[in-house]
Parts: C-alpha cells; sequence; structure tokens
C-alpha cells in the first residue's frame, strides 16, 4: 500500500474521458437515473467516500467488515431504539389512559361553554335588577317625602281646624252670653 500523501497526480486537466464496458455504462447510467445524479458526481462522490472511509478496493474488494462493523452498530441503535420506544409506547398508553379519565371526569367543552354564558346572562340580569332597585329606591325615598310634607301638612291643617273650631266654640259663647 502507497502512501496517500506521496501520490500527486501528474496534471490537472479540465476535463478526462474514463473507459468503462459498455454493460457498466449501462448498469452506470440506470443507477444515476434512478439517484437524480450525473455520472461525473457518481464518480466524484464514489471517490469522496473512498478516501473519508479508507476503504481499500484492491486488498479489500470482497471484505465486508467494514460494513459488517456498521451493520452491528446499526442493530444495536435499533435494539436500543425498541427498548425506548416500548417505553415510550407504555408512556403513551399511560397518557391516553388519564386524558380519557380526564375526560370522563370533566364536563364537555360545550356544557362549560354554555355553563359561561348562562354565568354571563345571570351577571347581566343581576346588574339589570340592581338598577331596578336603585330606581325603586330612589322612587321609594320620593314618595316618603311627599308622605312627611303631606302628614305635615295635614298636621296644620288638623291644628289649624282645631283653633277655628276653639275661636268658633269661643265665639259661640260669647254670643251666646250677650243675647242672654
Amino acid at each position: 500500500m502507497t502512501d496517500k500523501v506521496t501520490i500527486q497526480p501528474k496534471s490537472k486537466p479540465e476535463k478526462t474521458t474514463i473507459s468503462i464496458s459498455g454493460e457498466t455504462s449501462e448498469r452506470l447510467e440506470i443507477y444515476c437515473r434512478a439517484n437524480g445524479i450525473l455520472r461525473k458526481e457518481f464518480v466524484s462522490l464514489a471517490l469522496e467516500y473512498f478516501e473519508r472511509t479508507g476503504f481499500d478496493l484492491k486488498s479489500n474488494a470482497l471484505d465486508y467488515s467494514p460494513l459488517e462493523k456498521i451493520i452491528g452498530e446499526l442493530n444495536e441503535v435499533k435494539a436500543t431504539m425498541q427498548t425506548s420506544n416500548e417505553g415510550t409506547e407504555a408512556i403513551r398508553q399511560l397518557l391516553q389512559a388519564v386524558r380519557e379519565q380526564t375526560a370522563k371526569q370533566l364536563p364537555a367543552p360545550e356544557l362549560i361553554a354554555k355553563a359561561a354564558e348562562e354565568k354571563v346572562r345571570a351577571e347581566m340580569k343581576s346588574e339589570e335588577q340592581a338598577k331596578e332597585l336603585q330606581v325603586l329606591q330612589k322612587e321609594n325615598d320620593r314618595l316618603r317625602n311627599e308622605i312627611k310634607v303631606l302628614q305635615e301638612y295635614k298636621e296644620k291643617a288638623h291644628r289649624e281646624l282645631c283653633r277655628v273650631r276653639d275661636e268658633q266654640k269661643t265665639i259661640g259663647k260669647i254670643k251666646v252670653n250677650t243675647e242672654l
């Protein structure tokens, strides 16, 4: 295996041609169409993959151990996620049971809305009745004042009548005495 740092390209050409068999060209064309990439992008992406993973095609062409290692790690992650999902599923079922129980215990939203409307109506009616009561109290106070004034007038009239009566008695006695 040669050191990658010491290998340098001869020169940097603008474009170059790679020769592949017709069968490989067809397979490459189908693969690129299915994945929405150009042939030149495929070559660049494949090269980046091999450089990044360090996979040596010459000596490890049929060695799937790096993939098997990744598959093993994925299986471990899958098992962990399934265990977590089982706990999550149990919590989800518990939450669903709590929601159902709460729905049974709490009144329906329609009932709450209707009760709120009734409360508003009752408050408005209470305010109207309070206003009417104030009007009635003012009227009551006015009538009491009138009654008081009329009673005072009645008492004055009664006193005046009594005075006039007493005067008439006195005058009547005088007349009677003078006639005699």
